[in-house]
């Protein structure tokens, strides 16, 4: 004979599971508690490590500040001294001067560098037989001469000879005078300087 049983404990009737048990809290709390000490440890690093930068950086700006300060008292001590530097100029103008008046001197198109002497040895050597100098002025860049000529063409004639000179070729001749003395010779007066009445 067969024995039939019936379950009359239906899945409905059983108790619900708790959500929360001993064991899943333990194990929450102690997920939680890794996590935790796994961010502190991290959140650790990250400060030691900006701990250090900051460390080298503060070194290093001290370092620049002490530069800085060095830097600044040297400057100070550098400052230019005001007698020092009127000192300098008056002798920086004084060289300027000694070598503008060495150039002026050493020019050899000026009359002055060669000497007075050097312009007559030229005018000496531009003797023109029809020409009798009485007088010669030369100062400041400017020539004057007078003399007598046997005829009135014959200043002319000398005077183109300056073109082969070096002190007196270029120099115009604005003032010039022919007058006739008593003997019938010419008397002459030729000036590269304007006359006091320009």
């Amino acid at each position: 004979m067969a024995k039939h049983s019936i379950n009359l404990l239906q899945a409905d009737l059983l108790p619900a599971q708790a959500l929360w048990t001993l064991n899943r809290v333990v194990t929450l709390w102690v997920t939680a508690l890794v996590v935790m000490l796994a961010l502190i440890f991290i959140v650790q690093l990250q400060v030691n490590n900006l701990n250090a930068e900051f460390a080298t950086i503060n070194s290093l700006n001290n370092a620049q500040v002490s530069k800085l300060a060095k830097l600044e008292s040297a400057i100070s001590n550098n400052r230019q001294d005001t007698k020092l530097l009127t000192e300098l100029n008056t002798i920086k103008l004084v060289i300027a001067n000694k070598e503008y008046l060495h150039e002026q001197l050493t020019d050899p198109t000026k009359t002055y560098s060669a000497g007075f002497s050097s312009a007559m040895a030229e005018l000496a050597e531009l003797h023109d037989k029809n020409i009798s100098l009485q007088k010669v002025k030369i100062g400041n860049g400017n020539m004057t001469f007078s003399g007598i000529a046997r005829t009135p063409d014959a200043v002319p004639n000398w005077l183109s000879g300056f073109e082969s000179s070096t002190f007196l070729s270029g120099k115009r001749f604005i003032n010039f005078s022919l007058t006739e003395n008593e003997q019938k010779l010419t008397e002459f007066v030729v000036s590269s300087a304007p006359s006091k009445g320009e």
